[in-house]
C-alpha cells in the first residue's frame, strides 16, 4: 500500500564493481526490474531501466564516493550512494579495493526526499558489516543470497509499512524507518495571528516543551503573536520561534489581523466553491461560517459575498451594502476562511514619506534621524511622531507598525492623513509661514528712493553749513552701504528659512498592495 508522502520503491538493486567487466547488478528486486531476465515461461522481462545507459554512475569516479547519487532517466530515477572500500591485502585481486553501490529505483517526478536518509544509511551499514564480517564479499564470492534476502526485505517493508527491521547475524540488525520531511517554516511576524489546525489543548502532554504549553491556551484565532507572547509571559523571540515549530508540523496556520477597517479583495480562485468536482470546499465553507443552531445561507448567497469584497472598499462598507447583519454568519470566520483556502487576499496599506520640495531632486528615503523633530506633515499640518518615522519607508504596512508601537489604526491616520472631520486641502503652519521682513529703511517710509521725505531732507541738509553738508553726505553714503547690505542679508535669510521650510515639510502617501 501507499503512504500519503512517501512514494513506491519500484525497484532495488545492489551493484558492484567487476575487474573485467565493470558495474555489474549482482541483485535485484523485482526480479528483471534492472537486467533482463527470462521468467519460468522463458519470455524475458523488460526491465524499469536501460542499465547500460547508466553504468558509468552506478559505480562512480572516486569523487563521488560516499556522496547521494541522483540519476534520471525517462520514467524513472535511480538513487544510490556508492562505497569504495580500500584494503591492498584483501582484495588483491580486485584492484585492492571494493566497490558496490545499493540503489533504490522510484518513478521521475517523486519526492524522494524521505528515503535519502535511508539510502545513506544502508550504505553505512553495509561498508560496517563488510569491515567486520565480510558481509558483502563473502556473497560476491558464492551463490549466497544473503544480500538478495536484505533487499527483498527492504522492498516489501518500506513500500509496506514504511519502516522495517531485518536481523542479519546475532550481533547486528538493521533498522529503518521513514519519517515526512516538510518544507521549513516561512519566517514568522509579531502582526500575524496563528489559527489551529488541531486540538493542541487535546494533544498537548507534560513533556511537551513549557513554553509551548504556555503559548497553547491563548492561541484562539483573535490574538496576534506579540499579544500571545505577552499573555503568556514569555520572550517574542520565543514566541516566533515556538510558533515556526507548530507550523512546521502542521498544526497552526498564519493569517492577518481581523478588523472592520480591512481591505479584502478576491482571487480567480474563488471559482472553486462552485466546481462540482470540489464541491466539498462549499460545504466545508458553510458548515464553518454559519452560526451555531441556526440554518446555513443559500451558497450562491455565501458566493456573491465573497465576490462583493473588493479593492477600496473596507469589512464595515461591506457589510453595510450587502446587509450582512442580516444573515446567520459569523463575519470574522467569513473572512478567515476565504483567507486560509486562497479565496480571497488582504490589500495591506502601506504608508511612505516624500519631501515637498519640488525645486530640488531629492531621492526617496527616510529624512536623517537629527531632523525628526522638525519634521512637518502636510496631510495634517502637524509634526509627526518621532517613533513613527521610520516605518515610512514604504514596506511597513498598518498591520506592522501598530502592532510594533502598540496602537490602533485610527490612531496612525491621525498622525498620517487628515481626517474626515478636518479640511481635506493640505496647508502651511503657522509657525513655518517665512517671516515678513521689513525693507524699509530708516531713511523714511519710501526707503532709499521715497518722493516726499527724500526731498524734505534735502531741503533740510542745504540749509546747513557746508562742513555739516559734506558730513551729512558722508553719513548717508555709509548708511546707504549699511542698509544695502543689511536688506542683501534679510533676502539670503529668507531664501534660507523658505528652503528649510520646504526641507523640513513632508508628505504622507500610500501604497496599497
Amino acid at each position: 500500500m501507499d503512504f500519503p508522502g512517501f512514494p513506491r520503491i519500484h525497484g532495488i538493486f545492489y551493484a558492484v564493481f567487476d575487474v573485467i567487466k565493470g558495474s555489474i547488478v549482482k541483485h535485484q528486486v523485482p526480479e528483471g526490474s534492472v537486467v533482463s531476465q527470462k521468467s519460468g515461461m522463458n519470455v524475458p522481462i523488460k526491465p524499469l531501466i536501460d542499465f547500460e545507459t547508466i553504468r558509468g554512475y552506478v559505480i562512480p569516479k572516486p569523487q563521488l564516493y560516499k556522496r547521494l547519487v541522483t540519476i534520471s532517466t525517462d520514467k524513472y530515477k535511480i538513487m544510490g550512494c556508492p562505497v569504495a572500500i580500500n584494503n591492498h591485502e584483501k582484495y588483491q585481486l580486485i584492484r585492492n579495493e571494493f566497490r558496490f553501490n545499493l540503489c533504490f529505483v522510484f518513478e521521475r517526478d517523486a519526492e524522494t526526499s524521505s528515503y535519502e536518509a535511508v539510502v545513506r544509511k544502508m550504505a553505512r551499514v553495509l561498508e560496517v558489516l563488510e569491515l567486520e564480517c565480510d558481509f558483502l564479499s563473502q556473497d560476491a564470492s558464492s551463490e549466497s543470497r544473503t544480500v538478495q534476502n536484505v533487499i527483498e526485505q527492504l522492498y516489501e517493508d518500506l513500500n509496506s509499512y514504511c519502516e522495517c527491521q531485518i536481523p542479519i547475524n546475532a550481533s547486528n540488525t538493521i533498522n529503518l524507518k521513514l519519517f515526512p520531511t516538510y518544507k521549513n517554516p516561512p519566517t514568522v511576524h509579531d502582526y500575524e495571528v496563528p489559527v489551529c489546525t488541531v486540538d493542541l489543548n487535546h494533544m498537548m502532554t507534560v513533556n511537551w516543551d513549557l513554553t509551548v504549553q504556555k503559548m497553547v491556551p491563548h492561541i484562539n484565532g483573535i490574538n496576534h503573536v506579540k499579544m500571545i507572547a505577552e499573555l503568556a509571559n514569555v520572550k517574542p523571540d520565543w514566541a516566533r520561534k515556538t510558533m515556526q515549530h507548530l507550523l512546521y508540523y502542521g498544526c497552526i496556520i498564519m493569517t492577518d489581523i481581523f478588523q472592520f477597517t480591512n481591505v479584502y479583495a478576491v482571487r480567480p480562485e474563488i471559482t472553486r466553491m462552485l466546481d462540482p468536482g470540489k464541491s466539498s470546499l462549499a460545504h466545508e465553507c458553510l458548515e464553518y461560517i454559519t452560526l451555531p443552531e441556526v440554518t446555513p445561507p443559500p451558497l450562491p448567497r455565501v458566493f456573491a459575498l465573497y465576490c462583493g469584497l473588493q479593492y477600496g472598499s473596507s469589512v464595515r462598507d461591506w457589510i453595510e451594502e450587502h446587509q450582512v447583519s442580516t444573515l446567520p454568519i459569523d463575519v470574522r470566520r467569513f473572512i478567515s476562511f476565504g483567507v486560509i483556502k486562497g479565496l480571497i487576499y488582504r490589500v495591506h496599506k502601506y504608508p511612505i514619506i516624500t519631501n515637498v520640495d519640488s525645486n530640488e531632486v531629492i531621492p526617496l528615503g527616510l529624512p536623517d534621524k537629527s531632523h525628526y523633530s522638525k519634521i512637518i506633515n502636510i496631510n495634517t499640518g502637524a509634526p509627526i511622531h518621532p517613533d513613527i518615522i521610520p516605518y515610512l519607508d514604504g514596506i511597513h504596512h498598518y498591520d506592522e507598525i501598530c502592532t510594533a508601537l502598540k496602537c490602533s489604526p485610527q490612531e496612525l491616520d491621525e498622525q498620517l492623513q487628515a481626517t474626515s472631520h478636518g479640511s481635506n486641502h493640505s496647508f502651511e503652519p503657522a509657525m513655518l509661514k517665512p517671516i515678513e521682513h521689513n525693507t524699509k529703511q530708516r531713511l523714511g517710509a519710501g526707503g532709499l528712493y521715497g518722493n516726499t521725505t527724500n526731498r524734505q531732507l534735502d531741503v533740510q541738509q542745504q540749509s546747513l553749513p557746508t562742513h555739516h553738508q559734506r558730513r551729512s553726505r558722508l553719513e548717508d553714503d555709509e548708511m546707504t552701504l549699511y542698509n544695502a547690505n543689511r536688506n542683501s542679508d534679510n533676502n539670503n535669510n529668507k531664501n534660507n528659512d523658505n528652503k528649510n521650510n520646504n526641507n523640513n515639510q513632508w508628505s504622507v502617501k500610500f501604497i496599497y498592495r
